[in-house]
């Protein structure tokens, strides 16, 4: 579609919006007396809208009949509501059997209505109607009517805008005239009041005192803003979502309303979001006086933010950090291959530096996330300026960064370029009044004198950089390749697990994976510990590191499938059923005959069903040989194992990625899910890799739930299925079956 055309669509779509939060303005705020005037003249507006002759609501009584309570008519059309009074809806007319069904009824040309329609035809042609569109309205699942529009001088084919204008208002209307009839006049305008704004997710509704303080904050206004409920209540308007460069201009406009009745004109705003960003909204204001004969403002808000919004998002989060604007794994890990393959035809040298702001945790818990925020965005400013053109800065979470300096001749020549980075980093910064200094620890190694891969030339700067911190931070490190203490304590580590392994020391523990919504058992991950003689029990994160590409690696690989397998085979005979996930090491993957050796292992545990076992791998994995992995993948998935994508959103999270591996599952890191409640940005991204996961029609499970608050909003999210803590630690297989049984049905969220 051309420019134009999603220009004309963007401005439809603007005029349906605006629309329907004048029809929302006028029906919340009409007192009872009026509502049945007010509806019609809301119908009018509809009738206008869609170019139709004709609007009108039916109210259902008794479940048996049908009264015309509301209607429109264009000049010229002669109005039916008078007539159309007590009509016995008869369950064999289709129509009457959509409607009872909750279902729209859409007749473009009801001349031509089929042979069963027959009834139907003869009555609406009696009344001139040669379109028709009529759409339920329901409350609490039970039908109370229908709203639709008809056209009679001239045929119309219906929009998908035309019902989603129909559903809006009828649902609110639905609501209006429910209230009106079961509630006391007094006590009902107030409560519809309510009881409209939080059911309408569309709608951001704001209510505000004589002085500007929030006392109501629906649950639209949430999602606009960012700001939850319990924050936004006895906040001033003015601090809350208005730029400072308005913020005077807007408390004089309410103080002329206020004593003055100087109305606030509707119309486009520029708010402010709780993140700093700014929103453009269409705001509707309305004075109304309370019982008591306070005083009180109400804004009704329409989010104006273009939709591809959503998509740009997606595609910037591919490539940069969301933050900083810098490059984020995906991008550093092509830039440094291309250092590395450049390195080989100049013969020239490329360092790795890993960069940690030292001292910014305690900016975040004494000045709040969004000043550390300000800082993090300030300082990469200062660091991206400090280097040459020809290099890389990316941001890879938190604090920490990477810089890929090339075209080196001798090891000396890094220095300059290092040191203006830690000067950028130790740069005072002033931010509302306060003064802010850090300092950064650098680690580096240079290629091809560390001749590792990308991934480990980042890991030897990594370790290095800790060295830099331990000498007392702000300076950066070398990384030491004969680092002999270092060899020593890995293989004395090594040594230790082999032998523990011999010993019959490791055991697995079962993390319960669930749909929340449904609180239906999803199965578990099982999960390695170390029954360590000395140690105590020990969490992989103790001992899996130090494998990482050794053959004591792939022991325990082989070691956790069948001692999986066995247990799996051991509930089944038992009578518990228990889908499994496992976690498979990139080195495991990344081997041709991995595949044959899973349908051995398989084959010897016959009581297992394959498709109750899924393989859990990390994005890195695949890098090395896209090709191996994807084909050994395919003949895993070929076995019917099906095949997880874990700790999503911390590594590379491409698209290409996403599009070659024949994977079934996302996993979101725990790390986002964690701090989504607190950081907006963590919530951005869970929002982005659900859109991906629904792209791409993979599962998706979130990993780190914590607490009843985590459930709630992945909920709210469309993420059904969750692991961790606020669910389930992970626990012996002995105990797993009567939490299924017994303390599963229990869970609340």
């Amino acid at each position: 579609m051309d420019s134009d055309g999603q220009e004309a669509l963007l401005a439809q779509r603007f005029e349906l919006e605006r629309l329907i939060s004048r029809i929302s303005s006028a029906i919340v705020m009409c007192t009872y007396a009026a509502l049945d005037s007010e509806i019609e003249r809301c119908l009018q507006w509809i009738a206008e809208y869609t170019r139709t002759d004709r609007s009108y609501l039916f109210l259902i009584q008794d479940e048996r009949y049908a009264d015309n309570t509301h209607e429109w008519c264009a000049q010229g059309i002669t109005p039916q509501k008078q007539e159309l009074q007590q009509l016995e809806l008869c369950d064999d007319y289709p129509m009457v059997q959509k409607i009872r069904a909750h279902q729209v009824i859409n007749y473009p040309d009801v001349a031509n209505l089929p042979e069963e329609s027959q009834v139907e035809r003869e009555i609406l042609t009696r009344q001139g109607i040669q379109s028709m569109l009529a759409v339920p309205m329901v409350s609490n699942r039970r039908l109370v009517g229908f709203i639709g529009i008809d056209a009679v001088v001239t045929r119309r084919c219906w929009l998908e805008d035309d019902i989603y204008l129909l559903r809006i208002c009828g649902e609110m209307f639905t609501h209006a005239l429910e209230h009106k009839r079961t509630e006391d006049l007094l006590k009902a305008s107030e409560a519809r009041l309510r009881y409209v704004f939080e059911r309408i997710p569309a709608i951001a509704v704001q209510g505000y005192d004589a002085k500007r303080r929030v006392f109501l904050w629906n649950r639209a206004s949430e999602l606009l803003y960012g700001f939850s409920q319990q924050e936004a209540l006895g906040q001033r308007l003015e601090d809350l979502i208005i730029p400072p460069e308005d913020r005077e201009a807007v408390i004089a406009a309410h103080e002329r309303w206020l004593h003055q009745d100087d109305e606030i004109p509707s119309g486009e705003l520029t708010l402010l979001h709780k993140t700093g960003s700014r929103l453009r909204v269409f705001s509707s204001h309305v004075m109304h006086t309370s019982i008591l004969g306070d005083k009180e403002l109400y804004c009704v808000d329409v989010d104006l933010t273009p939709l591809k919004k959503a998509q740009y998002d997606l595609e910037k989060l591919a490539h940069f950090d969301a933050l900083t604007g810098l490059p984020n794994r995906i991008l550093l890990s092509d830039r440094l291959n291309q250092m590395i393959s450049l390195s080989h035809r100049t013969e020239q040298l490329v360092a790795v530096a890993y960069l940690d702001l030292d001292g910014f945790k305690q900016i975040n818990d004494s000045y709040g996330h969004a000043m550390g925020d300000r800082v993090l965005q300030q300082l990469s400013d200062l660091m991206k300026q400090s280097l040459r053109e020809e290099d890389t800065l990316a941001r890879i979470g938190g604090d920490e960064f990477v810089a890929v300096l090339g075209g080196l001749n001798q090891l000396q020549d890094c220095e300059p370029v290092l040191k203006r980075l830690l000067t950028a980093a130790s740069t005072v910064l002033q931010l509302d009044g306060q003064n802010f200094r850090i300092s950064a620890s650098i680690g580096v190694t240079i290629y091809p004198l560390d001749d590792a891969e990308p991934d480990q030339l980042m890991r030897h700067a990594d370790q290095a950089m800790y060295l830099a911190k331990q000498a007392g931070k702000d300076r950066y490190q070398l990384f030491d390749i004969q680092l002999e203490t270092e060899i020593r304590r890995k293989q004395q580590a090594l040594k230790a697990i082999s032998t523990g392994l011999q010993q019959g020391e490791f055991e697995l523990h079962y993390q319960p994976k669930i749909n929340m919504q449904t609180l239906a058992f999803e199965g578990a991950e099982a999960l390695i510990r170390w029954q360590h003689p000395q140690s105590g029990l020990l969490y992989p994160g103790a001992f899996l590191p130090v494998t990482e590409g050794h053959q004591v690696e792939l022991e325990l690989g082989e070691w956790v499938l069948h001692s999986a397998l066995a247990q799996m085979q051991q509930w089944r005979l038992q009578g518990f059923y228990c889908p499994l996930s496992i976690n498979i090491a990139a080195q495991q993957i990344q081997r041709s005959e991995f595949a044959d050796q899973l349908a051995a292992a398989l084959q010897a545990y016959p009581q297992v069903n394959p498709q109750q076992l899924q393989l859990e791998i990390l994005e890195t994995s695949a890098l090395e040989d896209m090709e191996l992995v994807t084909d050994t993948l395919l003949r895993c998935r070929a076995l019917g194992v099906s095949l997880a994508l874990d700790d999503f959103g911390t590594g590379y999270s491409s698209l290409a990625y996403l599009k070659r591996l024949p994977i079934d599952c996302l996993k979101i890191d725990q790390g986002f899910v964690r701090e989504m409640l607190a950081d907006a940005d963590d919530l951005s991204i869970i929002q982005g890799v659900l859109g991906l996961a629904h792209a791409f029609d993979l599962h998706v499970i979130a990993e780190g739930v914590e607490t009843p608050a985590h459930c709630r909003q992945l909920l709210t999210l469309g993420c059904r299925y969750g692991q961790g803590y606020g669910i389930a630690r992970p626990m012996p297989a002995s105990a797993l079956p009567d939490w299924v049984s017994k303390t599963l049905p229990g869970l609340h969220f």
